[in-house]
């Protein structure tokens, strides 16, 4: 992406978070791909893998803490970011995630520059009027799959005026970068053979992703296989879980379990993590999207996922996935089990999945991006 070319609009990319988790990396792979018609700048409230990661992409960036409207030193940290916003001569701003957003609109109102929220969450409960002011100050609104969309609308999180600037783009990935994997370096750093049954979850460590009823499938799978391994990666966002993960080693005390399960942590190498696996698992109880599912597929590693929210819009329903609508255990371990024990069930969906991911190639949602941040300057919004 070239930065200088003559003309380019500056656009200023706000977090709330530092890792480098979904929401992230797929902005970070549009961004990548953009035009040089903009100019990126980013803000992360703190220095983390996030800014590791626009250190290595060579993306400038500036460091300020992201408040919560209704906590102490909100309208310091507003001013704080409507000087960066003039100081980087800043033509729009994107709120990612739906937490940055009253910050964002706040220091849209002061500095008279537009601003983009971006919604990769679903909507639980109504906004407060404060952030309904906040998200109804939008030039448009970014949600990610048409489930986020309509849980927003139906809670009035979102003002009923809102509607005709909202645009559904969901989450995207560079899909070269999962063209192949390197299945025995994983399986040799893990001490197992070719042919053990291998079955793992990519997600952050919290309650909300599922991983207990992972670990309950996993000790019913080990009853009927007890050759089968369990990798869980991925680490804690902050340590508001730390407890949670505490209980989910303490369960792999299971005799069941000892000596099956490995936690991971965060990895870099999820290409090869993927390509490890014979089946993903992810029992969540929510799921906006949940991009990894774009990586599994694209991988071409089966998938047996929830039926809930988002997540059938990722996968499809045409045989990339096994979609369960509940979180009962035994059904998960019968669903997983027939897919490992069926070598051309696990080619047919890995062959359904890398067509899927197909149409979450970056180069095309980064055009489907601009194209929104385009219609910001073509059309005018009431300003509150």
């Amino acid at each position: 992406m070239n930065n200088e070319a003559a003309g380019a609009k500056t656009i200023l990319f706000v977090s709330c978070a530092s890792t480098f988790y979904g929401g992230e990396r797929s902005l970070l792979e549009i961004v990548n791909i953009m035009s040089s018609g903009w100019r990126p700048w980013f803000v992360v409230p703190e220095k983390g893998l996030y800014s590791a990661a626009l250190e290595a992409a060579k993306f400038p960036y500036d460091v300020t803490p992201v408040h919560d409207h209704r906590s102490r030193g909100f309208n310091f940290i507003a001013l704080c970011l409507d000087r960066i916003i003039r100081s980087r001569g800043a033509s729009l701003v994107h709120a990612n995630l739906q937490w940055a957003v009253p910050l964002v609109a706040t220091a849209s109102r002061l500095s008279g520059v537009p601003f983009v929220a971006h919604l990769r969450n679903m909507v639980s409960r109504p906004f407060d009027e404060f952030e309904r002011k906040s998200f109804g100050d939008a030039a448009a609104v970014i949600c990610i799959s048409r489930a986020v969309a309509d849980s927003a609308c139906e809670v009035g999180a979102l003002p009923p005026e809102l509607r005709d600037r909202i645009w559904t783009v969901p989450d995207a990935r560079d899909l070269s970068k999962y063209v192949r994997g390197d299945r025995a370096r994983i399986r040799a750093e893990l001490g197992i053979g070719e042919d053990t049954p291998l079955i793992g979850m990519i997600a952050r460590i919290e309650p909300m992703k599922g991983q207990h009823v992972f670990l309950e499938v996993a000790a019913l799978i080990a009853e009927q296989m007890p050759l089968a391994r369990f990798l869980l990666v991925g680490d804690l966002m902050d340590n508001a879980n730390q407890s949670y993960l505490e209980k989910l080693k303490r369960r792999c005390d299971d005799p069941r379990l000892q000596g099956r399960v490995m936690f991971l942590g965060y990895r870099n190498d999820v290409p090869d993590i993927l390509a490890a696996l014979d089946c993903f698992a992810h029992p969540s109880a929510r799921g906006a999207f949940v991009s990894v599912l774009i990586e599994a597929m694209a991988m071409g590693t089966p998938l047996v996922v929830s039926d809930v929210d988002g997540i059938p819009e990722c996968v499809g329903r045409n045989g990339a996935a096994e979609l369960v609508a509940s979180l009962e255990p035994e059904v998960w371990a019968r669903a997983i089990m027939e897919i490992v024990l069926d070598p051309a069930r696990r080619a047919s969906m890995a062959a359904a999945g890398i067509e899927r991911a197909k149409r979450y190639d970056a180069k095309r949602l980064a055009l489907e991006t601009e194209r929104v941040f385009d219609h910001c300057f073509e059309s005018t919004y009431p300003r509150r």
